[in-house]
């Protein structure tokens, strides 16, 4: 009887806890509609600079691409460069290939517009810059490739100077307009790419002097003017966002954020300009990923098209001398390339809030549960999307509206007091699955967590990898064991893990898996001279099932 009472102690002790089961927990009553408030939307990706750097094949087998897939934006912005050559831009398409396996749109901008200057005459840098995009777009197959902007943030000799110039902005979109169409380049010009929100005027001075010219609209913002916690924020972002979406819908076109981060923190130090966002490897950069997810909550409900976190990657530390950029939900430099807070949680959104989808309304009764809803069009799948910005758990109770029918979600997590991690940059497991009957289900949510629910998945796990061989090779000077295996055929297969033990027949387990990677090869640079080793490779696909 005694340690009957103790354990029954101990369980009203654990379901008192914040964000645990307790009974306790205020109800938040949320209804799922039928109603459609944006019937348009691509989705959540990346501005991405992977292909401005110099990066082995194994790199981009084993973290760009495989990262890329696995985390499934169906959108980025790409940097382009006009001076570039054939040989660089085959390298860039390399590079980019990955992005049609994910049937990502593409949106080109340029780097740095002064490079226009460098001409006698406009048009023969429009020309050039054309060039460049029939390159890619014909070339190349990236029929992906579906914007373009002439400015990145309105810049032609330093940040943000055509603002005063937007007449010279015209002039130039005109002739990028004429030019595209003289080739017959199916690329929608995008005005203005403006950065940050006082700027965002331009916008409306593009719908009423340039419509004819412009196929799609768009900004950017940094969140640099909102505390972490500052639960004021999603209201005034919302509305941001609504604003550019009403404003590129009443001229029958989408809006696009090109760029959006959380606070930056631009230190120049011995006349290098070092670029990250402010959180970084401090405690707070594990809630960073809280407003990011207020402020993509906020996009997809206020009706955008789609947008681009920047960025995916660092860049190198010595990618140019008097600039440093450490934005990416990835590291570089650093052992494995090693993977941010923000990359389990953005994946969250680039993954399962993925379109072509239809965003439905979705109401709740607590306004600091933030929540949005789509549907994808072609797998008829629902995922939803929530943060709570309570400083307690939130007991949720959904009504679905019932032509929606029953379903099974999986749950996602993203908790800052418990971050996930993976060494290798696979995204977290679901933490369990909840049935939807009869058109209702509950939910515990800890506090100021992000939630996803989702049935953009399926429970059928790939076929087991077949053919390994294990073969020694000299490389580098050193002895290695060289992998491969035959190819799965999965229409939804995303990558292989790799395993090594010193015992045959060994169970897997996370300590002992060595890599990922897209490849049907994989060299081990990790042992060699050492006793005998063996492997196993299992492939994962879309949904994260493993085959055996």
């Amino acid at each position: 009887m005694k340690n009957l009472f103790l354990l029954c102690m101990l369980l009203a002790i654990i379901g008192c806890r914040p964000g645990s089961s307790q009974k306790t927990a205020e109800t938040v009553h949320i209804d799922l509609e039928k109603e459609i408030i944006n019937d348009d939307f691509r989705g959540i990706g990346f501005h991405v600079f992977y292909h401005l750097h110099e990066a082995p094949r194994w790199h981009y087998e084993e973290v760009f691409a495989k990262r890329w897939k696995e985390l499934n934006p169906a959108f980025a912005r790409i940097t382009d460069n006009q001076d570039w050559d054939d040989v660089k831009k085959d390298k860039m398409a390399e590079y980019l290939e990955v992005m049609k396996d994910t049937d990502t749109e593409l949106y080109f901008t340029t780097w740095g517009t002064r490079e226009i200057n460098k001409y006698d005459k406009e048009i023969d840098y429009v020309i050039r810059e054309v060039d460049n995009l029939r390159y890619f777009k014909e070339k190349k197959g990236f029929s992906n490739l579906k914007y373009y902007c002439m400015a990145n943030e309105l810049s032609v000799e330093h940040w943000a100077s055509m603002v005063d110039d937007l007449d010279r902005f015209k002039r130039v979109h005109q002739l990028f307009y004429d030019e595209l169409n003289n080739r017959g380049l199916d690329i929608k010009l995008l005005a203005t790419d403006a950065s940050p929100f006082r700027y965002w005027p331009t916008i409306e001075w593009a719908a009423d002097n340039m419509d004819d010219i412009t196929g799609v609209y768009g900004g950017h913002h940094y969140i640099n003017g909102y505390d972490l916690f500052d639960t004021s924020f999603y209201d005034f972002f919302y509305e941001k966002m609504k604003w550019g979406s009403e404003l590129a819908r009443s001229k029958n076109k989408r809006f696009i954020i090109g760029e959006f981060g959380p606070k930056q923190n631009s230190n120049i130090i011995d006349s290098v300009r070092h670029d990250a966002c402010i959180y970084n490897n401090t405690p707070l950069e594990k809630y960073a990923p809280l407003q990011v997810a207020e402020a993509l909550i906020a996009m997809i409900n206020g009706g955008i098209y789609a947008s681009s976190y920047w960025t995916f990657s660092d860049f190198p530390s010595d990618y140019r001398p008097t600039y440093i950029n450490k934005w990416g939900v990835f590291k570089w430099e650093v052992d494995n390339f090693t993977t941010r807070p923000s990359y389990y949680s953005l994946g969250l959104f680039t993954k399962y809030m993925r379109g072509p989808a239809e965003v439905l309304e979705i109401n709740s009764s607590d306004p600091l549960v933030r929540i949005c809803a789509v549907r994808n069009i072609a797998q008829n799948a629902v995922s939803i999307a929530l943060i709570n910005r309570n400083s307690e758990g939130k007991q949720l109770q959904f009504k679905v509206n019932e032509d929606l029918g029953d379903m099974t979600f999986r749950k996602y997590v993203y908790d800052p007091e418990d971050p996930p991690f993976n060494y290798f940059g696979d995204l977290q497991e679901h933490s369990t699955t909840i049935d939807v009957r009869g058109q209702e289900f509950a939910d515990l949510v800890r506090p100021n967590s992000i939630v996803v629910y989702t049935t953009l998945y399926d429970d059928d796990p790939p076929a087991r990898v077949s053919g390994l061989k294990v073969e020694a090779a000299k490389i580098e000077n050193r002895d290695r064991n060289v992998l491969s295996w035959e190819e799965n055929r999965e229409n939804d297969l995303c990558y292989y893990r790799i395993y090594r033990s010193t015992m045959e027949g060994f169970n897997i387990s996370a300590e002992k898996q060595i890599a990922t990677t897209i490849s049907t090869k994989y060299i081990d640079r990790k042992v060699h001279g050492l006793p005998q080793y063996y492997y196993k490779v299992t492939a994962v696909d879309q949904s994260g099932n493993a085959s055996e």
